[in-house]
C-alpha cells in the first residue's frame, strides 16, 4: 500500500510494487497513485472514557471489540500463503480479517464481471486453478474470525501499458469513458501508480455494486470492505459523462454526494456489513495544514454513516498519540472527532504498523493507539498491514499486548 500522502502514510509504490495499497494505507492525490484506505480527521470531543470501557481491563464491555487486520494483494501468492497469513492473524487475537480481492478493476475471486488478476498467474483472465478469497474464507472461519472482502472501489488500472485482452473483457479496454478527466476534460492518462474511474459516471457506480453483490451472492463472507471509495484528487473529474449528469448544484457538494450514492449503492445491493477504508482527516479544523478527505478527495465519511451507507468506518489515523490533545496529527484528537461523528454506527480506528518516531518502536506507538481508541470510545482498531508486522517480526508479540483476552467483534444490530 502507498506511502500516504504526509499527513497520511500509505502504501502502494514501485513499478511492480506501485500499486501496493489497501485499506490502511492510501495515499492519492493527483498523481493518483494510493493504497486503500484514509489518514486524516478531526478532534476535540467528549468521549467519556468510563461509559465505554470495563473498568477492571480498560476494554469494551462484552458487546465485543472490533480486532481488525487488512491483508493487501501483494501479500499473498500461493493458497499455502493464504493459509498461513490467517493462520498468524487468528494466533495474534485479531478476529476479523479484510482481505483484499479487488485491485484495479481485476479480480482474487472467480468473478462474473472481472478478469482475473495478472497476479495470480501471469497473465490478465487466466484461472490461477485456486480461488484466494475462498481459501481465506475457509482457513477463516475454522478458527472462529470474520473474513471481510476487500474491494477498492475506484481505482481502474495501474501501470503505463493498458490491460491486455480478456474473458471477462477488462473495464478500461470495454468503458474508457469510464476514467476520471482533470478540469481540461483530459481523461487520466496511464501511469506509473492508477489510472481512476469516475465516481460521477452512474454506470460506475453501477459497477462497484454489482462487483459486491456477486461477492456476497457467491461467497460466505461477513462483510463487504470498501478501500480507495473516493476521486483522486481536487482536480478531477470533469469527464463528459459527469459534466451530462450535473445538476447545476456546487460542482464540490455534487461530486461528493456521487461518491455516498455509489457506498448506498453496495449496501443496498449486499446482505452483509459495509464498512469503509476513510480519509484519516475529515477536515483540518485545526489549521495544521494538512491533507482533508471531505475538501480534497471529495470524501463525505461522515455521510456514509449518517445516511446508512456503510455499517462502521475505518478512519486512516496513521499518526500516533501526541504529548497534548490538538497537537498535528495527534492519534487521540483525531479518533475522538470520528467518534463525536459516527452517528450511532461504529469506528473502528485503522492504525499505521510502520510509525516511526525518534527511534520509538512501531509497536509501542501502535500499542498507545490501541489504548487511545478505546478510551475514546471507538468500538475496535484495524491494523495496516499484516505484511509490516509479520516481516518486522512482531506480530505475535503486539497481539499478545493489544489483546489478552479473546473477543468477539461487535454486533451491528441495526441490520
Amino acid at each position: 500500500m502507498v506511502f500516504y500522502l504526509l499527513a497520511a502514510a500509505c502504501t502502494e509504490a514501485s513499478s511492480s510494487d506501485v500499486l501496493k495499497a489497501g485499506a490502511g494505507g492510501d495515499t492519492s492525490g493527483d498523481s493518483a497513485a494510493d493504497s486503500e484506505g484514509d489518514a486524516d480527521s478531526d478532534a476535540d470531543s467528549d468521549a467519556d472514557a468510563d461509559s465505554d470501557t470495563d473498568t477492571d481491563t480498560g476494554l469494551p464491555p462484552d458487546d465485543g471489540e472490533l480486532r481488525g487486520v487488512w491483508v493487501d494483494r501483494w501479500t499473498f501468492s500461493t493458497a499455502a500463503d493464504v493459509e498461513e497469513i490467517i493462520d498468524n492473524s487468528a494466533a495474534a487475537g485479531f478476529n476479523a480479517v479484510y482481505f483484499q480481492v479487488r485491485g484495479n478493476a481485476d479480480a482474487y475471486y472467480n468473478s462474473a464481471y472481472e478478469p482475473w488478476a495478472s497476479r495470480l498467474s501471469g497473465t490478465l483472465g487466466q484461472d490461477p486453478g485456486w480461488d484466494p478469497l475462498q481459501v481465506a474464507i475457509d482457513r477463516a472461519h475454522g478458527h472462529g474470525i470474520q473474513l471481510h472482502a476487500y474491494v477498492n472501489a475506484f481505482p481502474f488500472w495501474a501501470g503505463s501499458t493498458p490491460p491486455t485482452e480478456s474473458t471477462p473483457r477488462h473495464a478500461l479496454l470495454e468503458h474508457p469513458d469510464w476514467l476520471v478527466a482533470d478540469t481540461s476534460g483530459t481523461p487520466m492518462a496511464l501511469n506509473a501508480s492508477y489510472v481512476w474511474m469516475s465516481p460521477g459516471n452512474p454506470e460506475v457506480r453501477q459497477r462497484l455494486a454489482d462487483v459486491s453483490a456477486d461477492i456476497a451472492d457467491h461467497y460466505d463472507v461477513d462483510g463487504i470492505h470498501l478501500d480507495l471509495v473516493r476521486y483522486p484528487g481536487s482536480t478531477y473529474s470533469y469527464d463528459a459523462v459527469s459534466r451530462a449528469e450535473w445538476d447545476g448544484s456546487d460542482y464540490a457538494d455534487w461530486q461528493r454526494a456521487r461518491v455516498v450514492e455509489a457506498v448506498a449503492g453496495v449496501q443496498d445491493a449486499v446482505n452483509v456489513p459495509v464498512t469503509a477504508a476513510v480519509w484519516g482527516i475529515y477536515t483540518d479544523l485545526w489549521g495544521w495544514g494538512s491533507s482533508q478527505g471531505y475538501d480534497e478527495y471529495y470524501q463525505d465519511s461522515y455521510a456514509f454513516l449518517e445516511q446508512g451507507a456503510t455499517d462502521a468506518n475505518m478512519p486512516m489515523i496513521y499518526w500516533e498519540v501526541r504529548d497534548n490533545i490538538g497537537d498535528y496529527t495527534d492519534f487521540t484528537t483525531l479518533v475522538q472527532e470520528f467518534v463525536a461523528n459516527q452517528h450511532d454506527r461504529h469506528i473502528y480506528a485503522g492504525l499505521y504498523a510502520d510509525l516511526d518516531v525518534s527511534g520509538e518502536l512501531p509497536m509501542d506507538l501502535m500499542l498507545d493507539c490501541v489504548e487511545s481508541a478505546r478510551a475514546s470510545g471507538a468500538k475496535g482498531v484495524v491494523v495496516f498491514d499484516y505484511g509490516l508486522m509479520q516481516d518486522g517480526g512482531w506480530l505475535a508479540e503486539f497481539g499478545a499486548a493489544a489483546f489478552p483476552d479473546p473477543r468477539d467483534p461487535p454486533r451491528m444490530d441495526w441490520r
